[in-house]
């Protein structure tokens, strides 16, 4: 029996001591893993703080270069306005000076002149009318010593008719009865007043004819009103309207300076002027197409006021082809709303070469200018036919310019044939020419629906029209029925498509043709009337084109359903760093990404399936949302591509503007993938809603997710709640075989959830270690502002943190300091105030969002 005994205990104290060996060998190693734990959640923390210090130190040193380099160039500038300024004071009042002196030196010898040929004027009359004087007063002494001839008297009385017997002094009374009694030569009357007066009767005729055909003149010769008459009768509604004439004339220097030809030419030119001061100089001489007229001035289109810029270019005779690539490379037709030809004098002669010769070169001087000028918008033509002995009939000018073929050929778009007087020192070939060029403007073409914007704004706008909408709208639809996220691929598609559309509306073949704009008025780097010069040139259209495909991004395929969650974060973050242009953002689109997936595996973590597997499942993971930030990122951290840019396309501002059609936007095709996937969205949504008719709603096993984007499209998630809470409806349609599983499950989340929550708070009473890391992994607060290239984040960084947010992290900071007491009263109070710093911090995240809804209409 004690062998027996003492087998038995041998054996239970070999099972106590293995038994007991075990334990304590798992004991030991419990502990040696959370030593290792813990030293390595110490470093990671270590690595986290000088990594954000020495990223504040970077952005800090970024905001004063750039304030420093701010600060320069406004003081540079305002120092260059400053001496502009007083240079262009100083030259102003040289030069007014200057003007002064000359005008005045001008005046003073005029005057002096005029004085001079006055006085010799006065000396010449003077000295004539002693003469007549002289000549009157010795006439009047020899006819008083003759005695006066007798009347018609007997000529028995002769005799005594010649002996004086005139009355003397002359009496007052007869003389005002213009009466002289001659005594026995009878009565004699005088009137010498009405000889006067036609006298200056005839003079003042003479003198009113003179300046009556002065004025006449004048008037003949005195410019057109253009700008009332492009303001009456423009059909174009707009503010401001450009129009470009080409006069295309014979060449005057076949005319000698007093040769009718000449003269109609220098008159033509004359009323197209809008001052009498222009001539022809030796520099115009050498540019064959001519810079007539060029003003800007106001006028009244009905009841507004519109703004009017004229252009008249003339061009004298043929062109050589020399002349002909000249004036298309510095685009001298450029914006030409209508042509003026005005035929040479014709001679009629019996030989039909010389006959076919005239006509052939005006068509040839008219054809090469038409071809020259971009072919769209087409341009009415208004001919010119001085007038002869012989009228050439409308008939002829349309046959011996072939008009009708012309317009066929879709290079002038009508005509209109004018006939000009003889004389043009009358009125009649200024009514002529007045009501002609109110044709012409009548037949103005319709002005381009151009619309301009800058690169950036036609990007955002295309995107946020044609992706952003249905994007967020389709984003919101799969969140509210509780369905997984979108395919990528779908997602990228339709991104790319978009850009791929607008590529080609920003570089349409169509725009290469247009005759556009009026290159007197246009400027470097346009506006929005004008745009630059270079701006439908092919070579530029292909920079655009490749400007805005530049922002589209790479291809990602789904991965397959039962992917492992470790590997698909690393195919993830592989993607993302595709999108980085940079090193220095690649970081930034890295954290948002990480802090999107540290929410889905938190989610995951704390929800019913949080310990079987390795991670969520590919359709936990939130597509959208990390290609909405991938978008955002590669919208704002964007290269301009290395091929050259026309330096007229840049304005002073350092924008390029894009000039397209609205109406080609309304083009866009949605892809075949994205209307499947639409198709399929909206059946998933109607199965799940028939489900929801039989059994009890899934948003109590998988929480629903609404989306909301920022300004610059990014996507921001919001858990809706974790689906405890149960409507009065859906309590109503539940079915009383469905109530047992509701009521385990409601528990379940229920113990977990508060067996979580005791599980941190003995972790934060027994061990002295900083809250703060473990209630969140990454910042709660990470502005979008920071996911920019180091250009353009200055000015975005400027809007600092919501104070609540700083003044809670600080009071985490003190308070992982002070929680280093070991009483439990204290480590109490620090958790406490630790509960209300978090709160803190969560209503600063709620502002934002908040803000954000306003902002952006999902």
């Amino acid at each position: 029996m004690k062998e027996l005994v003492a087998e038995v205990m041998e054996e239970v104290l070999r099972q106590v001591a293995v038994t007991m060996f075990s334990a304590e060998r798992e004991r030991v190693k419990e502990e040696r893993r959370k030593v290792e734990e813990e030293r390595q959640r110490q470093e990671r923390e270590q690595l986290i703080k000088q990594l954000s210090q020495l990223m504040s130190m970077e952005l800090m040193e970024e905001v004063i270069n750039e304030t420093v380099q701010e600060a320069s160039a406004n003081e540079l500038k305002c120092a260059l306005e400053r001496d502009q300024q007083a240079r262009i004071a100083r030259c102003s009042e040289e030069v007014c000076g200057h003007v002064m002196d000359l005008f005045l030196e001008d005046e003073i010898f005029q005057i002096a002149k005029e004085t001079i040929q006055e006085l010799q004027c006065f000396c010449k009359y003077l000295q004539r009318w002693r003469e007549a004087a002289a000549a009157r007063a010795k006439l009047k002494r020899q006819m008083g010593a003759f005695p006066a001839a007798p009347c018609c008297m007997d000529p028995k009385n002769k005799l005594k008719a010649l002996s004086p017997s005139a009355e003397w002094p002359i009496t007052m009374e007869n003389l005002c009865k213009r009466i002289v009694d001659m005594g026995n030569g009878g009565k004699l009357g005088v009137s010498c007043t009405r000889l006067n007066w036609l006298r200056n009767k005839t003079v003042h005729e003479i003198k009113v004819q003179h300046f009556y055909q002065q004025l006449l003149s004048d008037l003949a010769w005195t410019p057109l009103d253009l700008a009332s008459l492009i303001a009456e009768h423009i059909p174009i509604q707009q503010e401001q309207v450009f129009w470009k004439v080409l006069l295309v004339l014979p060449n005057d220097d076949e005319y000698a300076e007093d040769d009718p030809s000449r003269v109609l030419i220098d008159w033509l030119k004359a009323k197209f002027m809008k001052h009498k001061s222009w001539k022809k100089n030796a520099s115009c001489a050498e540019v064959r197409i001519q810079t007539l007229t060029l003003f800007n001035s106001s006028g009244v289109q009905g009841s507004r006021n519109i703004k009017v810029s004229v252009c008249i270019k003339v061009v004298h005779g043929v062109l050589s082809v020399s002349e002909l690539d000249a004036s298309n490379t510095q685009k001298a037709l450029l914006g030409t709303s209508g042509l003026i030809l005005l035929l040479p004098p014709r001679v009629r002669s019996e030989d039909v070469a010389e006959e076919d010769v005239y006509w052939l070169s005006a068509l040839l001087q008219l054809k090469q200018l038409l071809q020259v000028k971009p072919f769209h918008p087409v341009v009415p033509l208004l001919v010119l036919v001085p007038s002869q002995e012989e009228e050439a009939t409308e008939k002829e000018v349309e046959e011996g310019l072939m008009l009708q073929d012309l317009i066929s050929a879709q290079l002038i778009s009508d005509y209109i044939i004018v006939e000009l007087p003889g004389s043009i020192n009358d009125l009649e070939g200024t009514r002529r020419i007045s009501a002609a060029v109110s044709w012409l403007v009548s037949r103005c073409p319709n002005s381009l629906e151009l619309c301009s914007q800058t690169l950036q704004d036609y990007i955002e706008d295309g995107i946020d029209g044609e992706f952003g909408k249905r994007f967020y709208h389709d984003w919101r639809e799969r969140r509210l029925a509780g369905l997984p996220s979108q395919e990528p691929g779908v997602i990228i598609e339709l991104y790319n498509s978009v850009l791929q559309f607008l590529s080609e509306v920003a570089s349409s073949e169509h725009l290469c043709d247009l005759s556009w704009p009026v290159t007197e008025f246009s400027e470097p780097g346009g506006n929005k009337l004008l745009p630059h010069l270079h701006w439908n040139v092919p070579d530029h259209l292909a920079w655009l084109k490749k400007a805005v495909l530049s922002f589209q991004i790479p291809y990602l395929d789904l991965p397959p359903l039962g992917a492992p969650w470790r590997p698909v974060c690393r195919m993830i973050f592989q993607y993302v760093s595709q999108i980085a242009s940079s090193s220095h953002t690649q970081p930034l689109i890295q954290s948002q990404v990480e802090n999107l997936l540290s929410k889905t595996y938190q989610k995951w973590k704390n929800g019913p399936l949080g310990n079987s597997g390795d991670g969520p499942s590919v359709d936990e993971i939130p597509w959208d949302g990390i290609l909405a930030t991938c978008i955002d990122h590669k919208l704002r951290d964007w290269k301009p591509p290395k091929l050259p840019v026309a330096p007229e396309a840049v304005s002073e501002d350092g924008q390029i503007r894009v000039y397209f059609f609205k109406e080609h936007l309304k083009n866009f095709t949605l892809p075949f993938s994205w209307e499947q996937a639409r198709l399929r969205t909206q059946e998933e949504i109607r199965q799940g809603h028939k489900r929801s008719r039989v059994k009890s709603p899934v948003s109590f096993k998988k929480p629903c997710r609404v989306s909301m984007s920022d300004q610059y499209g990014a996507g921001v998630s919001i858990l809706s709640g974790q689906g405890r809470n149960v409507s009065s409806a859906d309590g109503l349609t539940a079915s009383a075989q469905d109530l047992p599983e509701h009521l385990l499950t409601q528990l379940q989340l229920e113990k977990m959830e508060s067996r979580r929550f005791e599980e941190q708070l003995h972790q934060y009473l027994a061990e002295d270690i900083e809250p703060l890391v473990d209630l969140v992994g990454f910042p709660l607060y990470l502005p979008q502002s920071l996911v920019s290239t180091p250009t353009i984040a200055g000015p975005l960084i400027k809007s600092p943190m919501p104070s609540v947010q700083e003044d809670g992290s600080q009071a985490r900071l003190e308070l992982s300091m002070d929680g280093q007491s070991s009483a439990l009263s204290d480590r109490l109070k620090h958790l406490q105030r630790l509960l209300r710093a978090n709160k803190e911090g969560e209503v600063a995240s709620e502002l934002h969002l908040s803000a954000l809804r306003d902002m952006v209409d999902i």
